[in-house]
């Protein structure tokens, strides 16, 4: 949503008759020397304060003919005039009959939102246009707003300082040199309902910061944005939270939960991610003597067995763990175990105790096909219902995806 240095008034009574019968003469309108926004022009003794403010894709609120209140997205340009100095200022009356004039000879439907804002659109050549002149105090500020669909901008082949898969933004460089850590930690917001909740994750840490390229018109964080959206469902990610300048994301790259955040801006771009891995030990995986005293002990036990990411196939470190399980049901031929599989929580409910179910299923298949009889094995799937961590944190969520061996 664009930013106006004036306060907007949504709500007002209409201007009097007086002003509806156009006793104000309106003045030659000014050449701005490319200063002003088009068709718009400017009014004599008042001077535009900064080239204007394009963008080629934002959105902006209009008051319509039945003055309710509509957002509208294309391309925009806002202008801010003052007095000159030594000028006497025009009443607000006065710059709001002169700017009237100007949008109806324009052909615009216009309407007056109170003394000091008026909204205007017109159709035509194929070209649906919007306006907006505020004369709060001694300024004046104009919006024009062209609408049209979004079209994306955005690089998808990564080049030089991008966190691959993911590409960029055109006319942003990299500033400096990106940070790389392999082991640390950062939060991410999810939505949550109809709130958000913040979620700490750990693994190796990926920091870039993109700056606007010197004489390159700024994007709005709208078109920002959209485009890194877009981006990241390209490439399958699943959004976790957006607001107006942030957007919270989760991919699977090659079978591992990378978390993604874009800290938007016109002028810069802030990109952290977490490749989400849990802390390795140089710890041997349980051997099965451990397992059977475990299990004579309580009657179960937990195996962090590693899965790829939302999948059920059984990652090459999980073969340790899957001989030593091999072992115990061989020098035990009278065990049976049921295999519970079990995940974290974030994802939907019935999703995860789908995948639990597979992922259970999957180390009984790698059992069988070492030469353990079926009839000795049983699995089922408790989804996030059975948690024994805090799933706010990525030790937590490790604990919590687990195998489960239980005595049958």
């Amino acid at each position: 949503m664009s930013t106006r240095p004036l306060s907007i008034r949504r709500h007002g009574a209409l201007l009097s008759s007086i002003l509806l019968m156009g006793m104000c003469v309106a003045p030659a309108w000014a050449d701005a020397a490319g200063r002003d926004c088009p068709p718009m022009g400017s009014l004599p003794g008042y001077v535009a304060r900064n080239p204007p403010r394009l963008r080629a894709y934002d959105s902006v609120t209009f008051v319509d003919d039945k003055q309710v209140a509509v957002d509208v997205a294309g391309q925009s340009c806002e202008q801010d005039y003052l007095p000159k100095d030594g000028t006497q200022p025009m009443s607000a009356l006065e710059r709001q009959m002169n700017y009237r004039s100007q949008l109806e000879q324009l052909g615009a439907s216009i309407v007056q939102r109170n003394n000091d804002t008026l909204d205007a659109h017109m159709t035509g050549n194929g070209r649906e246009s919007w306006f907006e002149v505020q004369t709060d105090g001694d300024y004046i500020h104009v919006t024009v707003l062209n609408k049209h669909p979004f079209k994306s901008t955005f690089i998808d082949t990564p080049s030089k300082g991008d966190y691959a898969p993911l590409g960029h933004m055109p006319d942003y460089e990299v500033n400096g040199t990106p940070k790389k850590e392999n082991f640390d930690q950062d939060s991410f917001t999810v939505k949550d309902g109809d709130s958000s909740k913040s979620v700490t994750v750990q693994g190796a840490r990926y920091r870039v910061n993109y700056s606007l390229r010197d004489g390159a018109t700024p994007y709005s964080n709208l078109d920002l944005l959209t485009n890194y959206r877009r981006a990241l469902l390209r490439l399958g990610g699943d959004i976790l939270y957006a607001d107006d300048n942030k957007l919270d994301a989760r991919i699977d790259k090659n079978g591992q939960p990378v978390w993604l955040e874009a800290d938007l801006d016109s002028t810069n771009i802030y990109i952290s991610v977490i490749e989400e891995k849990p802390f390795v030990a140089t710890i041997k995986p349980p051997q099965a003597g451990a397992m059977k005293a475990a299990l004579d002990k309580d009657g179960r036990i937990a195996l962090n067995i590693d899965f790829d990411f939302d999948k059920a196939t059984l990652r090459p470190d999980a073969t340790p763990i899957i001989t030593q399980l091999v072992a115990l049901l061989k020098d035990d031929p009278e065990l049976k175990l049921s295999i519970e599989g079990n995940t974290d929580n974030i994802g939907g409910h019935d999703y995860n105790v789908k995948l639990s179910q597979e992922r259970a299923a999957a180390v009984v298949a790698e059992l069988i096909k070492a030469g353990i009889a079926a009839n000795r094995l049983g699995s089922t799937g408790n989804g996030p219902d059975k948690p024994v961590a805090d799933n706010a944190t990525t030790e937590g969520r490790a604990k919590n995806r687990r195998v489960e061996l239980v005595k049958a």
